[in-house]
């Protein structure tokens, strides 16, 4: 349990990477169904290839499109992380934090 936040559920990741978006905007999502694959110039592409090209070149900024999403590698990779949250007092969701890597101590 991580203090003063409240277990939600898990994020399951399959590509060691994850982003972070509004739906809103998934109609503009390119898949690269397809295309070969190929991740020169796509970085921070609103894409499958521009987010690896993003987690796999980036250390700072990890924008995707035009403000659309970030995009970032995840602790060990693929796997199932928990997600926290903290709610104000109308119930709001204030702070999410998916844990990628636990207390190891």
């Amino acid at each position: 349990m991580i203090e003063g936040l409240e277990y939600i559920g898990s994020f399951a990741v399959q590509s060691g990477q994850a982003i972070v978006g509004d739906p809103g905007f998934l109609e503009d999502w390119e898949t690269n169904e397809g295309e070969e694959w190929n991740l020169e110039g796509k970085d921070g592409e609103y894409s499958f290839q521009g987010a690896s090209a993003t987690t796999l070149e980036n250390a700072g900024t990890m924008e995707l499109g035009a403000n659309q999403a970030v995009a970032f590698p995840t602790g060990y990779g693929d796997g199932l992380y928990p997600v926290w949250a903290k709610f104000d007092d109308k119930g709001r969701v204030t702070e999410i934090v998916i844990e990628f890597v636990g207390d190891e101590g």
